[in-house]
């Protein structure tokens, strides 16, 4: 299948769920609200391309280049992800289950403004994790370890942060409202720049 025919059926409104689209270039090209559920897109560049609400669940994205590509809304979940590229990309709202989400944390990935909104993140080390500008409200943060995590402009709001490690954290502007913080463990400076019901944390 060629670029041109792929875009025709995303135009179309048709899926292409389980396509063999590997190595094939759609940088700055528009695949918003594609359904690619299960595609193998190893080798694809995406490069500035717009892929918003785009459906990559199961996709194999192996080597694939998605650097400077708007991705908002788009659900990255359970998806492969070897030598993969995000530099620069936009990932407001993405959705992506655990285990890619530890993969990432791992790699060193920047995962500014996903949504991680409700997931059971309880005990998992994601120390120095890159997750500004996201939405991890209602989370389960119990003795989760934060350490240097960089959660800039991220809403916490209605998370269980019992017991949590925030040492060396990035907390500006994070908005804490109804977080359980009991034994959470905090730098008071840090706590300082967060946001609780539209307040700081602290006044002094």
């Amino acid at each position: 299948m060629t670029v041109a025919e792929v875009l025709e059926q995303i135009r179309n409104g048709n899926s292409l769920a389980g396509a063999d689209l590997s190595g094939l270039k759609f940088s700055e090209q528009d695949l918003s609200g594609a359904d690619l559920s299960g595609a193998n897109l190893d080798g694809c560049k995406f490069l500035g391309a717009k892929m918003q609400n785009v459906n990559f669940v199961g996709a194999d994205l192996s080597r694939a280049e998605f650097n400077r590509a708007d991705l908002t809304g788009s659900d990255m979940s359970n998806v492969t992800l070897y030598d993969t590229s995000f530099i620069g990309a936009n990932q407001q709202g993405v959705r992506i289950d655990l285990d890619r989400l530890l993969q990432r944390i791992r790699s060193g990935s920047a995962l500014d403004g996903v949504d991680l909104s409700g997931m059971d993140l309880s005990g998992q080390d994601l120390s120095n994790a890159k997750l500004s500008c996201s939405n991890l409200r209602g989370c389960n943060l119990e003795n989760a370890d934060l350490r240097g995590a960089v959660l800039n402009e991220s809403d916490l709001s209605l998370t269980n942060l019992t017991n949590a490690d925030f040492h060396g954290a990035s907390l500006k502007r994070t908005n804490l409202t109804k977080a359980i913080r009991t034994g959470a463990k905090f730098r008071k400076w840090a706590l300082k720049k967060t946001y609780i019901t539209g307040v700081t944390a602290y006044s002094s």
